[in-house]
């Protein structure tokens, strides 16, 4: 692609580079402007001589075709591709899901050429239908087309960068441990934000437990409620897990099942337990849950939800964007004043 300023007479079927106004300040052509015969006559009126322009070459791809090409060429499962036109291309979720990225894949492609951007969400976040989820964006008029190639050959072989992994309706379990005389308080206090959560990702809480906090006892109905059908368990109670040698991970594996991690680089919910009993996922919640407000909890719900089993690296992963807002309930808030 040529750019720069040609003579009016030189500029047709050239691409305008800049927006041109008149003399009262009315907008003329838009840049991006395919000149034609007729707007020569335009031009001189407004005593140009001269006209910055883009001039492709037959190896160059317009910049709405090579958007349109490196957008399909990336959108994954339940990613709809729309390109608008302004050498744009916009990505958007078919379904509410959390997003899956293959950032090396994405950073490969975002160095092949200086004109080809991608823009995404974080990995993970949680997207809704029709939610923008990727942008890419051909920076000049045109590029040349064999690096649009490039990127479709990337892709090809290694999948494509971005795909929305579906929520698919879970039947919950939640236990709530503690003693006779906290019932009441610990059922209130946790039983409502929990089903909040599930409801608005579409799970339902379909049984719920208290029990003393114990490890043999948390243990039993860790395994009444896998055979009962449950596809996902939370436990929490009256204290919060400290040492993986604690009475819910020790439940856990007393139940036959392994604990997967222990102690989460999220704040706050560094105290999240997560584990599996064969495939159905048992967090052991922190304290945050009792909160609305979003914590490690809101994080980890919708990717187990969405069929994904979490590792340790997983969770150590979360640790690069973990500082969330605090809580201002929390016995030790951040922030202490003197």
């Amino acid at each position: 692609m040529k750019f720069g300023p040609v003579p009016v007479e030189e500029a047709v079927g050239k691409i305008l580079a800049h927006k041109l106004v008149d003399d009262d300040g009315r907008k003329i052509f838009n840049k991006g402007h395919r000149l034609t015969q007729a707007d020569i006559h335009i031009l001189r009126e407004l005593h140009l001589d001269r006209v910055v322009v883009a001039d492709l070459a037959a190896t160059d791809l317009h910049e709405n075709d090579a958007a349109r090409r490196v957008g399909c060429a990336i959108a994954g499962t339940n990613v709809k591709v729309t390109a608008p036109g302004a050498g744009r291309a916009n990505l958007t979720a078919k379904v509410a899901g959390p997003l899956s990225i293959n950032v090396p894949l994405l950073d490969q492609l975002n160095n092949i050429d200086p004109g080809i951007t991608i823009a995404t969400l974080h990995e993970h976040t949680l997207v809704q239908p029709r939610q923008l989820v990727a942008l890419v964006k051909i920076v000049p008029f045109g590029i040349p087309a064999a690096r649009v190639v490039d990127a479709e050959a990337l892709t090809k072989e290694h999948g494509p960068v971005i795909h929305v992994r579906p929520l698919k309706p879970r039947s919950v379990g939640l236990i709530i441990s503690g003693t006779r005389s906290t019932r009441d308080k610990l059922l209130n206090e946790f039983a409502p934000p929990t089903k909040m959560r599930l409801t608005k990702l579409g799970s339902t809480l379909d049984e719920m437990r208290y029990v003393e906090h114990r490890s043999d006892v948390i243990a039993e109905t860790l395994c009444q409620m896998a055979d009962n059908g449950r596809e996902l368990i939370l436990v929490a109670g009256i204290s919060a897990i400290i040492d993986y040698e604690d009475v819910v991970p020790t439940a856990l594996q007393l139940a036959g099942g392994s604990v997967t991690h222990f102690g989460v680089p999220v704040d706050p919910g560094t105290l999240l337990m997560l584990g599996y009993i064969g495939d159905v996922p048992v967090i052991g919640a922190p304290g945050c849950i009792k909160s609305p407000k979003t914590n490690v909890i809101d994080w980890i719900l919708p990717r187990l939800l969405a069929g994904e089993r979490l590792t340790r690296a997983d969770l150590v992963k979360m640790g690069h964007g973990g500082l969330l807002e605090d809580i201002s309930t929390r016995p030790m808030p951040r922030t202490l004043t003197d």
